[in-house]
């Protein structure tokens, strides 16, 4: 008696879920929509392509997109700049040792002095290790220095300007506002 009953219970619960998920031919909406806002999942939902998970993946495409900006690599060895925080000398030279993460690195500034600095921090350096002197390139371009010379303005000119800076202004300027009449202040008055 008992196998029978549970057999009833599922083909009975089997029917509800297919009427239930079955759109009805004057509204064409199902009546678990209706009832509440979603269709129920059955069997053909799992061969359906899952419509959150393809959104998901276009926005990791967009935010993973490669840009025009370069990253700012270092690679162990190089000789960089490393911005001091410390004294009046804003760069530091020093020896990229070690990479920590994809934007931090280990510098060796000093034989025993080892900073560690975000790639922010970080310039490429043209200083050489053993001279501590800054390499210049040979793309130099030497400026021609014109001497000034001074330039001859036209009489006229400087009349006008000098009569128009000797006139005294006739007119009070005129307060826009009145006068704010200030209270005293009265302090414990007990």
């Amino acid at each position: 008696m008992r196998g029978e009953n549970a057999d009833l219970n599922k083909k009975l619960a089997n029917f509800l879920l297919a009427y239930r998920n079955t759109p009805h031919t004057t509204t064409n909406e199902t009546p678990a929509k209706l009832f509440m806002g979603r269709n129920l999942r059955n069997r053909l939902d799992l061969i359906k392509p899952d419509i959150n998970r393809q959104v998901q993946d276009k926005q990791m495409k967009i935010a993973i997109k490669p840009t025009k900006e370069t990253l700012r690599q270092f690679t162990e060895g190089e000789t960089v700049a490393v911005r001091d925080y410390r004294g009046p000398n804003k760069w530091t030279s020093g020896l990229v040792t070690k990479r920590e993460g994809p934007l931090n690195y280990q510098v060796e500034v000093s034989p025993n002095s080892i900073w560690k600095r975000h790639a922010d921090q970080i310039r490429n350096s043209d200083f050489n290790d053993k001279q501590g002197e800054e390499i210049k390139n040979d793309k130099t371009v030497e400026l021609e220095i014109i001497p000034d010379e001074p330039t001859e303005q036209p009489a006229q000119d400087l009349q006008l300007k000098q009569q128009d800076s000797e006139q005294p202004l006739s007119e009070p300027i005129q307060r826009r506002y009145p006068l704010r009449t200030r209270k005293p202040v009265t302090k414990l008055n007990l």
